[in-house]
């Protein structure tokens, strides 16, 4: 099943559907993208439903608008309607995810005409009714061993201030990557590039990656570098946020002001 953002520009699938033993399991995956919001999201993660707790679930979801499941939950707010864009909209749809790869989670909002609860509901009755078991047991799932990297870019020169610049961070993991572009000075950015060096070196023991609606904290930890970090996206009413704790690495590229496109 798939719920689409109003404008299309985001969706959040549920797939992979599965009968295992007492469970139903079920993949994750959000889709966000939307240049007005700067938003640029994948996350991927998985759930499950303990069959014999679905009747009483899948009651309170119709009635409440509210599912808390292992990785993943969701409200809604209905008839909160605007029209700051010249649209009209009945219903907030919030889901957090979450994973035990890199202790991450991911919150979101999409706005949509329909409401995630009914179709969720079928989808999750019929695999109850209809589906065969696909194994005897089901163990939990093993924490892997992941690694996010940070890559930061700078990825052109604003033609009318060359000492103003857009610098594109990307995070990626096993689980989602996202993408954020921010406008910053360019000698602040060759600094911050510096310092982590030094940073790198074992010249510092802490190291900030700041910015708007941007903040990772870099320690050593056993020879490795730890990073706990959140980054959000200007999605209106409610930012779209993804947060994070795990190893990570990351990489700046540097380049030259001669080299760089120019933007109005």
């Amino acid at each position: 099943m798939i719920i689409n953002d109003y404008n299309s520009s985001s969706s959040l699938v549920i797939d992979g559907i599965e009968k295992v033993g007492e469970r139903i399991v079920f993949n994750v995956t959000a889709f966000l993208y939307d240049k007005r919001t700067d938003t640029n999201i994948k996350y991927e993660t998985n759930s499950f439903v303990i069959i014999d707790d679905w009747r009483q679930k899948s009651e309170a979801l119709l009635s409440q608008h509210k599912l808390e499941l292992n990785n993943f939950s969701f409200h809604a707010v209905l008839d909160q309607m605007y029209s700051w864009d010249n649209h009209k909209i009945s219903n907030y749809n919030f889901f957090e995810l979450s994973s035990n790869i890199n202790n991450s989670h991911l919150n979101i909002m999409i706005e949509s005409e329909g409401l995630f609860g009914k179709a969720f509901v079928d989808e999750i009755s019929d695999a109850i009714q209809y589906l065969h078991d696909s194994y005897n047991s089901v163990s939990a799932p093993c924490k892997k061993d992941g690694l996010i990297l940070v890559k930061q870019k700078i990825v052109a020169l604003h033609e009318r201030d060359d000492d103003m610049c857009d610098l594109q961070i990307e995070l990626l993991s096993e689980n989602f990557r996202m993408v954020r572009v921010f406008t910053e000075f360019y000698e602040g950015t060759l600094t911050e590039a510096k310092q982590f060096q030094l940073f790198k070196d074992y010249m510092k023991d802490k190291f900030v990656i700041p910015g708007d609606y941007l903040r990772i904290d870099l320690t050593w930890v056993n020879g490795r570098i730890r990073g706990i970090g959140s980054i959000d996206d200007l999605a209106y009413p409610e930012h779209n946020s993804l947060s994070f704790d795990d190893y990570v690495s990351i990489e700046y590229e540097i380049a030259e002001k001669k080299n760089l496109p120019l933007i109005l």
